[in-house]
This record gives C-alpha cells, structure tokens and sequence, in this order.
C-alpha cells in the first residue's frame, strides 16, 4: 500500500473493542484476527474517507508520536489487513 491509498474496510468484517485492543471477525473466511492497541487504532481510522497519511497524520497528531515512524507502522497494519482480506 502506499501513503496516498485510500483503503476501506471490508463490509462483512465485525469490530469487537476489548481492554487491550480489539478482535476482527470475517465471516466469509471465519478467521478472528486479535489487533493490538495501535493497529486497533489504525483499524479504526481506515474508513474509505481518509488516505494512510491522513491517518498516520491523525495519530501523530494525537499521540505526539513522530509521524514518519507513524507512517510506517500504518502502511505496515494496512499491507496485513489487505494481505488477509480485510481491506480493499
């Protein structure tokens, strides 16, 4: 994926948010994904609107964390979720 994609969530997949993170369900392939907080983060920004840098940009923004580290730890949860289904 690069910085100026714009992926979306797969509409079957179910969210579940738990204390330390959060579970995906998908439904067509039955597989539950266990995401920690970050990528539960991340998870949550991929909506179809925003691009991998808006969301890189939103994180850093409110973590105060840097954002090129933040890019690749975006671009790196988006490349899993869309190698295993969960984003197109």
């Amino acid at each position: 994926m690069k910085p100026a994609s714009v992926p979306r969530p797969k509409e079957a997949v179910l969210f579940r948010e738990l204390a330390d993170g959060c579970v995906l369900y998908d439904p067509e392939t039955e597989k539950v994904h266990s995401l920690n907080l970050t990528a539960g983060f991340i998870w949550c920004l991929i909506d179809g609107a925003r691009s991998l840098e808006d969301v890189a940009d939103e994180i850093a923004s409110a973590t105060g964390a840097d954002r090129a580290v933040v890019l690749r730890d975006v671009l790196d949860a988006a490349g899993e979720f869309a190698r295993q289904g969960l984003i197109s």
